[in-house]
């Protein structure tokens, strides 16, 4: 565990550091752009919905619903996932968790033997090992790169397959880049997959952590996993989306194309009881249906992230263009230590969080979910901030 608490280290060091030097400047002079914490304000059906329900009396609407959840969000949720997925989906096909963090604990928890192995691509978010090692399995890192846009490459994939490997998790949109899988991407991938399944005898799961599969820029298209590998399961919270990441309301929606995928969702609804989750949040269950489709204004990323773009252009800062999510992770110019590089942001007044953070050195990632009011503010401090960095090369 000691081990285990160490690992967010880089993240917390640099919002601690943000949050000292706020003490000491004014929080109005400090630009954090470490936590990917929604600032746009949930939409007005939320709001509407949260004193609708909180105003009801109905018989036990307090109490314990089943491990799967309630019909009537499972319903809606099973709607918009047959929108994004192209694929129709039931609400029997969906078990209602704490968060997509809870998500993907349980589906790992349902399909992991002591000494499997997961497939994750670096970068890659943090938590993902521990969440591996929770269920005594290991992890092995699939490297993606700049060069290639942060796809996944099915050769290198093919390689770092062996007899024990049980899943991999993707990320689309991805923390910590921005970037999407492509649907070819996604399809090479799940040739890879599909082949190794048949040699080894058993399957390999694909687990895709699709949190912010809402968070699109401007002509986006999300991936379809479902239409192409059957071993599949989405997990998902609504939270990126509505800005609600603290009420922990997630679900896994396992793959309807899978055969007797009836078992697979029994199992996962078993491990959501018995490892203390229970089920999800009883009153946003009621308050789902009555939300759903609905999202906070995301527009206001696009232009957020429009506005870090030009400015990164303008430094001369290299990057692949994010297309999802809230962050962007850029490149540190050859020569320049990581660490010294968010650093001297820092005493600029700059908060970001280091590549190494994500299994990615060379690179820091920052995260600009915050209204376009705010970015515009921060702009110059940070195009001053990249230029004394930059002096580090000299």
């Amino acid at each position: 565990m000691l081990k285990c608490s160490t690992g967010g280290s880089a993240i917390r060091k640099m919002d601690n550091l943000a949050q000292a030097l706020a003490k000491e400047h004014g929080d109005d002079k400090i630009h954090n752009f470490t936590i990917g914490n929604p600032r746009v304000p949930p939409p007005q059906e939320y709001y509407d919905a949260l004193k609708e329900v909180a105003n009801e009396e109905v018989p036990l609407c307090h109490g314990y619903s089943s491990t799967m959840g309630d019909e009537a969000p499972r319903e809606a949720l099973a709607k918009l996932f047959t929108e994004i997925q192209g694929t129709p989906v039931d609400k029997d096909c969906i078990i209602l968790t704490s968060g997509c963090a809870g998500a993907i604990n349980v589906f790992l928890r349902t399909i992991l033997n002591v000494g499997d192995d997961v497939i994750l691509t670096a970068p890659y978010f943090l938590e993902y090992p521990y969440y591996v090692e929770n269920w005594h399995a290991t992890y092995s890192v699939l490297d993606t790169s700049f060069e290639e846009g942060w796809q996944i490459n099915p050769d290198k994939l093919e390689h770092i397959i062996t007899p024990l490997t049980r899943a991999i998790i993707i990320n689309s949109p991805h923390n910590p880049t921005g970037t999407l899988l492509s649907q070819e991407t996604v399809h090479k991938m799940c040739e890879v997959l599909d082949r190794k399944s048949k040699e080894y005898g058993r399957p390999i799961y694909v687990i895709s952590d699709d949190v912010y599969c809402r968070v699109l820029a401007p002509g986006a298209t999300h991936h379809q996993i479902f239409k192409e590998y059957p071993y599949s399961c989405v997990c998902y919270s609504l939270s990126k989306d509505v800005s609600l990441p603290g009420e922990r309301v997630g679900c896994i929606v396992v793959n309807p194309l899978l055969k007797n995928h009836e078992l697979l969702v029994h199992c996962a609804a078993h491990a959501n009881e018995i490892m203390g989750f229970v089920h999800a949040n009883r009153l946003h269950m009621r308050i789902i249906p009555k939300l759903l489709p609905a999202t906070s204004n995301l527009n206001a990323y696009n232009e957020s992230r429009d506005m870090i773009c030009k400015a990164l252009d303008e430094c001369g800062i290299k990057y692949v263009k994010p297309e999802g999510a809230f962050y962007i992770f850029p490149k540190i110019p050859e020569g320049i230590d990581e660490w010294a590089f968010c650093e001297t942001l820092a005493k600029n007044f700059i908060i970001v969080v280091p590549g190494s953070a994500f299994a990615k050195e060379g690179f820091f990632r920052l995260s600009f979910c915050k209204p376009p009011e705010q970015i515009k503010v921060a702009i110059p401090v940070l195009k001053n901030a990249i230029n004394e960095a930059l002096k580090l090369k000299q």
